[in-house]
């Protein structure tokens, strides 16, 4: 085919100076966070606002990480609270227990390092499991699903039993192999604390608490995502009400492991916490996660995931890997909602797991719903409104306060009434990225001769 054709394309250079000039923007917003953080966090602002403004920053990342999920993707999920959890505890919990007050981000990261080591032979061990699993489903279609019974109970016993004992015996497999993973991640610890300690010490100190606070925000994420990964690869398989049953039930079951796990603090929650979360971090994360969604949702991945949510049969017809997509949506939707629990877990000084219930999933999902599934800014629009609301129903006559709730849920229904498409309904308040112009198509005089 002749060569002619190059000469319609667009120019080589083009597509990093429109990015370039597309996020000029962005280093001004930053800067001008700061001094917006000194005038809210000044005491003519007052405490009562502050709060309400963290608590819009917070409710803002959760809701445009879940539209990517349930608006974009076209899933139904319930569980975005239990990724919110394990990124606020996995936070909380290094930056009390390895940080020295955000002073030793090398002893930090260390902690995200041994505990992804030992997590990873976990789960090897388990893979390994169940793909010799699936093979003896050559002897008898039947035997996976029995085995997999059989080891339920049988890891059920082995538990219970070894709780009961303070020195279990060796034929408790299950809880021997716990204890192990355990030690090797003691070990990993105390052999590399020190030289982690010496390596946070050559950094400048005006660097090593703003370089710790992002390492337990990026190790908080990405422990949410891989939560994300296990909980979405299986669950993803399901659709509509069965995904947002199998999400709200996996969401549950991260707050009861939480709430029955003594060093997180169980039922009582942990505390103290140190704080580091203030108003320039936590609206520098929001601009980075509404930057990162709508980046992803409007790239070509982003339109083979709406191409999925519209119709995932002609979808998975012209080559699209319909679960590829749908777990990366999950994973990326996931490691914002660990972000945003450590960024909250770092300025409350305090978490409990009962935070992170239904309740805290089910308001995520109705801002998305109220903004309008598909719509960034929608779902922006709709927790700014969503947190206001009540507080300024608070602060009305006292007769309409005892029933404020009710009259939250009832303008609630109104709106979907009037508005079934939510607040935006799928548009945006500011333009998409366009791409390079579209060339008209050729007449038959510029047809160009194979």
């Amino acid at each position: 085919m002749s060569s002619r054709r190059s000469e319609n394309l667009p120019a080589a250079g083009s597509g990093w100076r429109t990015t370039l000039l597309a996020n000029t923007p962005l280093p001004f917003l930053f800067l001008l966070l700061v001094p917006i953080g000194w005038a809210v966090q000044s005491d003519v602002f007052g405490g009562y606002n502050q709060r309400i403004v963290m608590l819009i920053g917070f409710n803002i990342i959760l809701a445009v990480s879940l539209q990517l999920i349930n608006g974009f993707s076209g899933q139904f999920s319930l569980g975005h609270a239990g990724f919110m959890a394990v990124g606020a505890y996995l936070a909380a919990y290094p930056a009390r227990e390895y940080s020295r007050q955000f002073h030793d981000p090398a002893g930090t990261l260390l902690f995200f390092l041994s505990l992804g080591i030992v997590v990873a032979l976990g789960g090897i061990a388990i893979w390994l499991f169940l793909v010799l699993m699936r093979l003896s489903r050559a002897i008898h279609r039947s035997i996976p699903p029995l085995i997999l019974v059989a080891v339920l109970v049988w890891m059920i016993v082995d538990f219970s039993s070894a709780a009961e004992m303070q020195r279990p015996p060796a034929y408790l497999i299950w809880s021997h192999a716990v204890t192990g993973l355990e030690s090797l991640f003691a070990a990993l610890i105390g052999y590399g604390a020190p030289a982690a300690a010496r390596l946070s010490e050559w950094l400048p100190q005006a660097i090593q608490q703003p370089v710790c606070f992002l390492v337990l925000l990026g190790g908080g994420g990405c422990c949410a995502a891989v939560v994300g990964f296990v909980v979405g690869l299986p669950a993803l398989r399901l659709r509509g009400d069965y995904l947002a049953i199998a999400t709200l039930g996996l969401a549950e079951i991260i707050r009861i492991a939480i709430q029955n796990s003594q060093p997180l603090g169980g039922a009582l929650g942990l505390t103290p916490i140190p704080k580091y979360t203030d108003f320039a971090w936590l609206y520098a994360m929001v601009l980075v996660t509404v930057v990162v969604v709508w980046r992803v949702a409007y790239s070509p991945k982003g339109r083979a995931i709406m191409a999925v949510r519209e119709d995932e049969i002609a979808a998975a017809s012209i080559g699209i890997s319909t679960t590829q997509y749908k777990v990366t949506a999950f994973v990326i939707g996931a490691f914002f909602a660990g972000v945003a629990g450590a960024l909250f877990a770092l300025h409350e000084r305090s978490i409990t797991p009962s935070y992170f219930g239904m309740q805290k999933s089910i308001e995520l999902v109705v801002m998305v719903t109220l903004g309008g599934l598909g719509s960034i800014s929608g779902a922006i629009l709709a927790a700014i409104v969503l947190t206001l609301l009540p507080e300024l129903l608070r602060n009305v006559s006292r007769e309409i306060v005892e029933y404020r709730m009710v009259i939250y849920s009832l303008l609630l229904v109104i709106m979907m009434l009037l508005r079934p498409q939510g607040l935006l309904g799928g548009r945006e308040l500011w333009l998409r990225r366009r791409g390079p112009a579209k060339l008209p198509a050729p007449t038959e005089e510029q047809a160009v001769p194979v």
